[in-house]
């Protein structure tokens, strides 16, 4: 899959490494800021396509619990597997790796995972809400697939009302801003990356709100529980993306990240203290962290965003 990661296996192909969730951005570095990509670890879970009976389990049991904790529960199993760059695709065509696999993830694969199997009634929906994240009403396919963040993932989702952006709820925030035209991919290094003919590639303006590392720290105690939390690097304007990484919030004592990381030291789904991450990021040195981006995932989402369209009911999470 890839979100700004790589477009699978074409992208494997050219021997890159993750940019980003979903194909193509620096993705996390190490304390030290020089976190060098690794060979990919041989898979030791089985699971690829159906979910296993412990996370199934875990799904249907949590089905009554508020959001986050479902959540929680249903990542609990996935625990300590492997992270591996740009693990899925459509199954075929020019990404032929499998539609969805629980063996290995990487970052952007996690999210939408846990996310799919948390808002379906049931886990034998899961796919339906994991194509819903990706492809949204399109068929998925390798060109129709939310490659790019923020062109494509985060504001198509919110549009859908799958999630809100709730990042000014915890202090002041940054606007960033980008025109990206055909110019911008045609001189991006990492252009030839994707698979994708030029009139595919999206255009137009990138916008996100962004909360600075030092805001970020000061609120750190307030982020909601089950909130996607996305890791922003400086502004660049001939790069056309800001996000490198993300996980979720879970609930917990203090407020911690569980994320599949790919530090050297622990390329793995794990938590981290979030307050840690953070500081964390201040380590980065190649391309600085400017902070972080924060949304809220909503309890049946698009539906509630038809029903406020038709006046049928309110759109807050319930």
């Amino acid at each position: 899959m890839t979100g700004l990661i790589l477009g699978g296996s074409a992208a494997r192909a050219s021997g890159s490494t993750e940019l980003f969730p979903g194909g193509a951005a620096p993705a996390e570095q190490s304390v030290s800021g020089t976190d060098a990509p690794t060979a990919a670890p041989e898979p030791v879970f089985s699971g690829v396509g159906a979910p296993p009976g412990e996370v199934v389990e875990a799904a249907r049991a949590s089905r009554l619990l508020p959001l986050a904790e479902r959540m929680k529960a249903i990542s609990e199993p996935l625990l300590d597997r492997p992270y591996l760059a740009d693990p899925l695709g459509e199954g075929e065509g020019l990404d032929p790796d499998p539609p969805a696999r629980y063996d290995v993830f990487d970052c952007l694969t996690f999210v939408e995972e846990v996310l799919a199997l948390a808002l379906s009634g049931d886990p034998v929906h899961a796919a339906q809400t994991r194509n819903a994240l990706r492809y949204g009403d399109a068929a998925p396919t390798y060109a129709t697939r939310r490659h790019f963040m923020e062109l494509q993932w985060i504001p198509e989702n919110v549009a859908a009302g799958w999630m809100v952006d709730a990042t000014d709820r915890y202090g002041p925030t940054q606007t960033f801003t980008n025109q990206i035209t055909a110019s911008t991919w045609a001189n991006w290094g990492r252009r030839t990356l994707f698979a994708l003919d030029d009139d595919q590639l999206p255009v137009g303006e990138m916008r996100l709100e962004v909360l600075p590392l030092e805001q970020a720290l000061e609120a750190v105690d307030q982020i909601a529980p089950g909130s996607i939390v996305l890791t922003v690097r400086e502004h660049r304007p001939w790069v056309p993306l800001w996000v490198t990484h993300l996980g979720f919030t879970v609930p917990a004592e203090r407020t911690t990240l569980r994320h599949a990381s790919r530090m050297s030291s622990s390329r793995r789904v794990r938590d981290h203290s979030l307050e840690w991450y953070l500081e964390h990021l201040k380590t980065y040195e190649n391309w600085k962290a400017a902070g972080i981006s924060i949304l809220e995932p909503r309890e049946a989402g698009p539906r509630l965003s038809r029903l406020a369209a038709e006046g049928q009911g309110s759109t807050e999470p319930r």
